[in-house]
C-alpha cells in the first residue's frame, strides 16, 4: 500500500526536473542565437551612429539582433541534418526499431520523432529539433544491426531523454553558433566550444535517467561496453565529412567513437567509458544489495 505514492512521487519528481530542464534549455538556446546578433548589430549601430540619428542606431541593433537569432533559431536543427545525410525510414523497413520508439514514446509521453537511418558500420544514435514535436532520431545502420533488442531499447530510450529535456535545441544552436569559431581556429577548438556551450555531464545524465525508464537497465550499460569494444579503424567518424557533422561529436551516444588514441577520460562524464563503467557499478551494488 505504501510502494504506489512513493513511486508516483518519484515519477512526478523526475516530470518536473525534465520541464524544469527543457525551459532552461530553451532559455540557453535563445541566449546562444541572440549573442552573435547583438554582437553584429552592435557593430553596425555604431556605424550608423556615426552618420546619422541615435534612434535608427537602435532600430538597427534591435533588427540585426533579431534577425540573426531567428535565423539561427528556425534552420540550425535542418542545417545539422543536412550535413550528416541521413535518410527517412518506415517501419515496414525497421520494424524493430519503430516498435521500440512507439513503446518508448508511449511510456515518456512524447510524440514520436521522425526516425532517419544513417549509412555506417559505427554503433551510435543522436537526436536533434528545436522541439520534442519536430524533433528527429538518427540512428546509424551499425546500431540497428548490431545490437540486440535490450541494448537498443536503452540507447534509444538515452536519445529520447535528450528530446523531453530539450537538449536537442542547445545542440543545434551551439553547433551553428560554434561553427565561425571553428573556421578560425580549427575544428577540435569548435568541438570543445560546442561541448561547453550545450553542457557537460549531459549524456551522462541521460544515461540515469534512461535507466528508470527502460524495462532492463542493464541494457544501456551493455550498449555502452559494446561501443567500447568497438573502436572505428580506418576513418569510420565522423559520420559524414565536412566541419558541420565534426561537430555533433557529443551529440551522439558514443561520442567518443574516432576518438585520438589515448585521449584522456580524467574529469569527462560524457565519456563512453566513465558511462560504462558508472552503470555497471551501478548494477553490482543493486545486486549485491537485492543478494
Amino acid at each position: 500500500m505504501v510502494v504506489a505514492p512513493v513511486v508516483a512521487r518519484t515519477d512526478r519528481t523526475a516530470e518536473l526536473a525534465e520541464a524544469a530542464s527543457a525551459s532552461a534549455n530553451r532559455r540557453k538556446a535563445i541566449l546562444i542565437c541572440t549573442a552573435p546578433g547583438a554582437a553584429l548589430g552592435i557593430l553596425l549601430g555604431i556605424v550608423v551612429a556615426l552618420a546619422g540619428p541615435p534612434l535608427l542606431a537602435l532600430l538597427v541593433l534591435v533588427l540585426v539582433t533579431a534577425a540573426v537569432a531567428f535565423g539561427i533559431w528556425s534552420r540550425a536543427p535542418g542545417m545539422v541534418l543536412d550535413s550528416l545525410g541521413a535518410v527517412p525510414t518506415t517501419e515496414d523497413q525497421f520494424p524493430r526499431l519503430h516498435n521500440l520508439v512507439d513503446g518508448l514514446c508511449a511510456t515518456m509521453g512524447l510524440e514520436r520523432p521522425a526516425i532517419q537511418m544513417l549509412a555506417s558500420d559505427v554503433p551510435n544514435a543522436m537526436a536533434i529539433g528545436r522541439d520534442p514535436n519536430s524533433a528527429t532520431l538518427v540512428v546509424t545502420s551499425g546500431l540497428e544491426r548490431s545490437l540486440g533488442l535490450v541494448e537498443l531499447e536503452g540507447v534509444l530510450a538515452h536519445e529520447l531523454v535528450h528530446i523531453k529535456r530539450g537538449d536537442t535545441v542547445l545542440s543545434a544552436v551551439a553547433v551553428v553558433v560554434a561553427l565561425p569559431w571553428a573556421m578560425v581556429r580549427g575544428t577540435p577548438a569548435g568541438v570543445h566550444t560546442v561541448h561547453g556551450l550545450a553542457g557537460r555531464g549531459r549524456e551522462f545524465s541521460a544515461d540515469q535517467r534512461a535507466a528508470l525508464i527502460v524495462r532492463y537497465p542493464t541494457g544501456i550499460a551493455a550498449a555502452l561496453e559494446t561501443m567500447v569494444a568497438s573502436v572505428p579503424t580506418g576513418g569510420g567518424w565522423p559520420p559524414a565529412t565536412g566541419r558541420v557533422a565534426a561537430l555533433t561529436r557529443w551529440f551522439w551516444f558514443d561520442p567518443m567513437a574516432g576518438a585520438a588514441a589515448g585521449e584522456s577520460s580524467e574529469g569527462n562524464l560524457d565519456d563512453t567509458r566513465v558511462r560504462a563503467a558508472t552503470l555497471a557499478e551501478l548494477s553490482g551494488s543493486r545486486a549485491r544489495t537485492l543478494g
